[in-house]
């Protein structure tokens, strides 16, 4: 019996150490890349680097805040998570005691309106011309919220050290040349419209 209630003082005692703050282990708060990178990754890829840029956030705020949050899944189902995402880079800032001006409720909510609208315009057979031109130009456009977010990102991580990201690697070479074919395709398809 004495057993049970030392673990349950223990248990207690460490419960009361934790529940004062947010527990940060180790690392970045926040993945850091630059702006440009970001844009010509996002680009390149054709959007597909979103996939990999919430992954990394959401890696890194695992990481730092021992959080119970499985980072593929967020990064594959961005369009549920966007907002949380969002408000952790904002109250991470007001946390350093720093402020920066931005709505990240509006751009996560201008984020998931985007992907939903190009959702849609893919699903449609039969559009007329400046629809599929727009539909080509919705998914593009889902880089301003990222953006945005991404400013506030380095903004946040200007008080802490973390890795430098701002130059292109071998891998994001790879992914490059690959999506030139594809971009190739897409520039071929829109002469053969006009």
């Amino acid at each position: 019996m004495e057993e049970v209630i030392s673990q349950e003082n223990s248990s207690l005692e460490s419960d009361a150490r934790l529940t004062t703050e947010e527990v940060k282990t180790h690392g970045v708060p926040l993945f850091h890349v630059s702006l440009t990178k970001l844009i010509i990754m996002f680009i390149a890829t054709f959007g597909l680097y979103q996939v990999y840029w919430f992954y990394k956030q959401w890696q890194a705020l695992k990481n730092y805040y021992d959080l119970d949050a499985w980072p593929i899944a967020r990064s594959f189902f961005s369009i549920f998570y966007t907002h949380s995402l969002f408000v952790y880079i904002s109250e991470y800032i007001k946390e350093d005691n720093r402020e920066y001006r931005w709505n990240s409720s509006a751009m996560a909510t201008f984020y998931v309106v985007l992907l939903v609208v190009g959702g849609i315009l893919n699903q449609i057979d039969t559009l007329p011309i400046s629809l599929v031109v727009a539909s080509i130009f919705v998914p593009l456009a889902v880089l301003y919220p990222l953006y945005q977010a991404q400013k506030a990102v380095n903004f946040a991580l200007e008080s802490v050290e973390y890795p430098d990201n701002s130059r292109l690697t071998w891998l994001n070479w790879i992914w490059i040349f690959l999506f030139c074919f594809y971009w190739a395709m897409i520039i071929y398809a829109l002469t053969l419209l006009v």
